[in-house]
């Protein structure tokens, strides 16, 4: 059994790198884009599972999946990435796609198309995730607000007694109270605590969750919040021009499961956890984390 399983919304990304030119047509000013290649990667819970991989450490992602041609496409950039997963089929649902077109040129993201549908999970399904899970040291919930997390998967791990981090969505607040850590950015935690300072957003979070609470707060840095008065805080550790602050958030979470898991202390884990974050957003698109970028 892996040490450390991830539960989430899981999601296929393309990106269409493209060659663009003016466009004769007078009624539509936009660029014609022509198709260069084609890259395809896991996305949502996958990228959490990627940096996990490239952390090299011992875990399984687990998810519910639709079963299409999308879905093999899928599979195959896990299988790319050595990343061992389950997926718990729904003949229901279809493959979560983000399509991103991007200037081969220079990287610049000209628009994204998404095809999905919000499908709940199913009771029976329910089961074999939470099966997928026993004997674990570690949940991470990587929700994207896709129906896999729902009141009944998170009563359910919660009963396992393993600790459960958690990368929350505003609108499911309600299933995340009692679990080890949830990790808001400054948005969320804002929202979620109807504050108007991240700071006390967040130290407000641990009371009405009773969850310690790593706040990522981009270009300041992060800061936790322990349920034991514990705080900690780093300023961002930039290492490079900001590119792209796309999947920096799956980067942190990974890095602090991987070494909470190696039995590292609360305050090194966030410090890493800071600086995994700072590394992935000099990268364009989602880069996966190394440890020798991290120490």
């Amino acid at each position: 059994m892996a040490k450390i399983v991830v539960i989430g919304d899981v999601m296929l990304d393309r990106y269409y790198y493209c060659k663009n030119r003016n466009n004769p047509e007078s009624s539509a000013p936009a660029y014609i884009s022509s198709k260069s290649k084609i890259v395809h990667k896991p996305g949502g819970a996958g990228n959490v599972a990627a940096n996990l991989a490239s952390l090299k450490a011992d875990f399984k992602l687990v998810s519910l999946s639709g079963k299409d041609a999308d879905s093999e496409i899928l599979e195959s950039s896990l299988d790319e990435l050595n990343i061992p997963y389950k997926f718990v089929y729904d003949k229901r649902k279809e493959t979560i796609v983000k399509m991103r077109a991007l200037d081969i040129s220079d990287g610049r993201y000209h628009f994204r198309f998404d095809i999905e549908d919000k499908i709940e999970i199913a009771d029976n399904h329910v089961e074999e995730i939470v099966d997928e899970a026993r004997n674990s040291n570690l949940i991470v919930i990587a929700d994207y607000n896709k129906g896999i997390i729902n009141s009944k998967l998170m009563s359910k791990l919660k009963s396992l007694n393993i600790p459960i981090l958690v990368d929350p969505k505003k609108e499911n607040i309600k299933f995340y109270k009692n679990v080890f850590l949830i990790k808001p950015n400054s948005i969320e935690a804002r929202d979620m605590a109807n504050k108007g300072n991240d700071l006390k957003a967040a130290k407000t979070l641990t009371k009405i969750l009773n969850s310690n609470i790593l706040l990522t707060r981009s270009g300041e840095g992060i800061a936790y919040y322990g349920l034991n008065k514990d705080f900690f805080s780093y300023p961002s550790q930039p290492v490079g021009e900001l590119k792209d602050v796309t999947g920096a958030g799956d980067s942190v979470i990974a890095t602090f499961a991987h070494f909470y898991n190696l039995g590292k202390g609360l305050e090194e884990c966030v410090r890493l956890a800071n600086k995994a974050g700072s590394v992935a957003v000099c990268h364009l698109g989602c880069y996966h984390v190394k440890e020798k970028d991290l120490i």
